[in-house]
This record gives C-alpha cells, sequence and structure tokens, in this order.
C-alpha cells in the first residue's frame, strides 16, 4: 500500500513539473523576444542617427561624398533619448574651405549633444561637441593650389629624408626672383607654419633682398575654417602628404 502511495505521489510530481517546465521556456522565450526585439530596435536606431549626422556634417562642409559616422557604444538608444553620444567617430574627404583643399579628415568626437526632438523630426539645427580631436591630410598638390589661389606663384613638394622644399618666383622690390628652400613645417596658432631653414641661390642678392626673401617664403596656411574648430597640435610631413593633427573643445557644428 505504502509503495503505491509514493509511486502515485512521484507520478503526480511528475506532472506537475511539466506545465512548470512549460511555463520557465514561455517566460524565456519571451524574454529572448523582446531582448531581440530592443536589439533590432536599438539597430535602427544607430543607423539612423548616423545617418542623420552624416546629413548635417555634409550639409555643414558642403563635401561631395557623405561622411562615414560611427557611434560608440553598446546600445545607442539611450544615448538618443539622452541626447547625449560618448563617442562618436567621423571622416569626411574632399573638405574645401575657401581657396585650399583638404584630402581627408579622421575626428574622434566625445560628449556630442544632439537633442532628442531634432533626432525625432529628423531635423538637426545644431550639433553640440564637448571634446574633438583629429586627424587632417593635406596633399602637396593642394598646398601648391593654395599658394598660387592667394597670389604665391609657389610649389611645395617632399624632398629626401621626408623633408620639404618650396620654390618658384618671388617679388623682391622692384625684381623678380626665382627662389627655392628647404622649410620646416609646424604648429602655428591657426594652422600650418612654413618656416625656411636654408635658402638656395642667394649669392648675388644684397643682405636687405635675402631678409626679404626670407620672408616671402615664410607664410602660414590657414586651417581655422575646418569643422570642430581646430587647432593645430602637431605637423608631420611625409613623402606623400603632410599629416596635421588637430584638436578643439566646447564647439557648435550648425548645419
Amino acid at each position: 500500500m505504502a509503495e503505491r502511495l509514493a509511486r502515485g505521489s512521484a507520478h503526480h510530481r511528475r506532472r506537475r513539473a511539466v506545465p512548470r517546465l512549460a511555463t520557465v521556456l514561455q517566460v524565456v522565450a519571451s524574454l529572448l523576444g523582446l531582448g531581440a526585439l530592443l536589439w533590432g530596435a536599438d539597430a535602427a536606431v544607430r543607423v539612423g542617427a548616423e545617418s542623420l549626422l552624416a546629413r548635417n556634417l555634409q550639409a555643414s562642409t558642403g563635401v561631395s561624398d557623405r561622411p562615414e559616422v560611427e557611434l560608440h557604444g553598446t546600445f545607442v538608444l539611450p544615448q538618443v533619448i539622452r541626447g547625449s553620444y560618448g563617442s562618436v567617430d567621423v571622416s569626411m574627404q574632399g573638405i574645401v574651405t575657401g581657396p585650399l583643399r583638404v584630402e581627408r579628415v579622421d575626428a574622434q568626437l566625445e560628449d556630442v549633444r544632439i537633442p532628442f526632438h531634432d533626432v525625432l523630426v529628423r531635423d538637426l539645427r545644431e550639433v553640440g561637441v564637448g571634446r574633438a580631436s583629429s586627424v587632417v591630410t593635406l596633399t602637396y598638390g593642394d598646398l601648391s593650389s593654395y599658394l598660387r589661389e592667394t597670389g604665391r606663384p609657389l610649389t611645395l613638394s617632399a624632398a629626401d629624408d621626408d623633408t620639404v622644399r618650396v620654390s618658384g618666383t618671388v617679388d623682391l622690390l622692384d625684381q623678380r626672383v626665382d627662389a627655392a628652400a628647404v622649410v620646416a613645417l609646424s604648429a602655428g596658432r591657426d594652422g600650418v607654419r612654413v618656416t625656411p631653414t636654408q635658402v638656395e641661390g642667394i649669392g648675388a642678392l644684397d643682405p636687405l633682398d635675402r631678409l626679404l626673401l626670407g620672408q616671402r617664403l615664410t607664410f602660414t596656411v590657414p586651417l581655422d575654417t575646418l569643422p570642430f574648430g581646430l587647432q593645430v597640435t602637431e605637423v608631420a610631413p611625409d613623402a606623400t602628404h603632410v599629416v596635421v593633427r588637430v584638436q578643439g573643445s566646447r564647439l557648435v557644428v550648425d548645419p
């Protein structure tokens, strides 16, 4: 008798365990479905926010190719709702700022502020940036074009051992001379500072003309009109490009 009761009790417990297991599986499946739904919604919001920011940057800089924008963070939806993004990477090509063309800008933006309402209606009025650090790539051809556009018939080119050479025609009072010099590129207040370190072919010039020639071959290529309000911190020329590191803080980018 006792044995029959024990078998009956065990059978009853097994019958009760089956519905409980089914309930647990249903809950797990619901949670997984909800997680997948949230993940998909977050991915869609990420793509939409990146596209909207890229469109805003394209409008503010006038680049022909849409900038590449990447929002960082495991989940973007909370950042969108707060209107505050921790880290954003931006890459742009072919930026024209007045007479100067910039080959490429790769920027890391931190503490980016975009109101949730603007994202919701897909109309960004302004983008606030707490801090920005960028790598700006310039070509010698674009730098030389800038010099010609601004009234300096000079050419910048790479020389041996990663040095840079400037050459062209320079007006010295009542005469025009062909000049060339090895120059140093450095961080200026508003851009890339060009300073001659070794001037060539000045044997026939008097001291005043030599002084004027050095002044004519000293100039700054301004970068203050680039996006993100950049301040030059380092300039590194190589055989094909001039790479400039810049940074800024408390910036506003308008469309």
